[in-house]
């Protein structure tokens, strides 16, 4: 009896530190919320225009560190149609000639063979155009949403591409649009991600005027995978600039909206990540604005990094001769690894 007593004692303890050590590993773990359980994903995308093609393949083939160095490529080469319900290819020129199925599939081959995603652009601007033609994209988007969605859906099959970039810009104020914007981004994002693909959005960068601003941004949360914001040149870390918009007030209270960390806090405060925030270049330029780290390219790469933001590059012609450099996207390439 007592040999059996003892035993039993013995199981005892050491069932109770089984519990004990179980306890404390899981008390003292580090508390983690479901926003931060994803691993950030730098996102580097740039786009190629309708009428940049052949300048922009001459660019990524300048300098095989571009093609490391790029996570996604946007293409911007589809228009909604007149009538709302479907996608045309955009004009490459002042002729109307138009961006034809080899050339997408030429674009779509050279990118899968260096592992980088490739998203349909859809904007509603041209080389015919020549101006942001918000009622055409709101024929769309609004009128017709589930047709123009599906028409998505269906170009993005056909071409094996990994998701959608939404390029619909308006200029003015256009909040009366708002909700049917957040309604179709809604569908047309369910849809995306039954298929397992990818929904990004292209911003205005300031909450008080054009479509779609920040002040839209909460209305997607969970939704979209990456807001692009369409600064460019405005954004930079130094800048101390505030904004006023035609006819209105000083849009929040006149706080430096433009430099990269006002732009990250209040996508946070809208709900995202750090890592789907991403500010856009300009890749015409090789300075721009002042102050902070300095003005030149590696200077703006070395901020956004400190931030864990990414990048959104206008446009891959990569004009100015810095965008073309080994050290540039060597210090890209850093920004993703971090």
């Amino acid at each position: 009896m007592q040999f059996l007593f003892a035993k039993k004692i013995g199981i005892m303890r050491i069932l109770s530190l089984i519990l004990s050590l179980y306890l404390f590993s899981f008390l003292s773990a580090p508390i983690s919320f479901a926003a931060d359980k994803k691993t950030p994903n730098i996102q580097v995308i740039g786009w190629i225009p309708a009428y940049g093609i052949d300048s922009s393949m001459r660019a990524l083939d300048s300098n095989p560190e571009i093609a490391k160095g790029l996570t996604r490529i946007g293409l911007q080469f589809w228009n909604p149609s007149v009538d709302g319900k479907s996608l045309v290819f955009a004009p490459i020129d002042e002729q109307g000639n138009l961006v034809t199925e080899a050339q997408v599939r030429a674009v779509v081959a050279w990118a899968k063979q260096r592992g980088i995603q490739v998203v349909l652009t859809v904007y509603n601007n041209s080389q015919v155009l020549k101006k942001w033609d918000w009622e055409l994209a709101r024929r769309a988007f609004a009128d017709q949403a589930k047709p123009f969605s599906s028409a998505l859906l269906q170009e993005m099959q056909k071409y094996n591409l990994d998701g959608i970039d939404l390029d619909l810009e308006g200029e003015g104020s256009l909040d009366r649009d708002r909700q049917a914007y957040s309604r179709f981004v809604a569908g047309l994002s369910k849809e995306l991600k039954k298929r397992g693909k990818l929904l990004t959005i292209d911003s205005f960068h300031s909450p008080c005027t054009n479509a779609p601003n920040m002040s839209w941004w909460a209305d997607w949360r969970g939704k979209v995978d990456a807001i692009h914001s369409m600064g460019y040149q405005d954004l930079y870390e130094g800048s101390t600039a505030s904004f006023t918009p035609e006819g209105g007030t000083v849009c929040e209270n006149g706080a430096a909206m433009f430099k990269y960390s006002w732009q990250l806090q209040y996508g946070i405060k809208a709900g995202y990540r750090a890592d789907q925030i991403v500010m856009g270049m300009p890749t015409w330029l090789d300075n721009w604005g002042e102050g902070g780290a300095g003005s030149k390219v590696l200077d703006h790469l070395k901020e956004v990094k400190q931030l864990g933001v990414g990048i959104a590059l206008w446009d891959l012609q990569l004009e100015a001769k810095d965008w073309r450099q080994t050290e540039t996207w060597r210090a890209i390439r850093e920004l993703k690894a971090k």
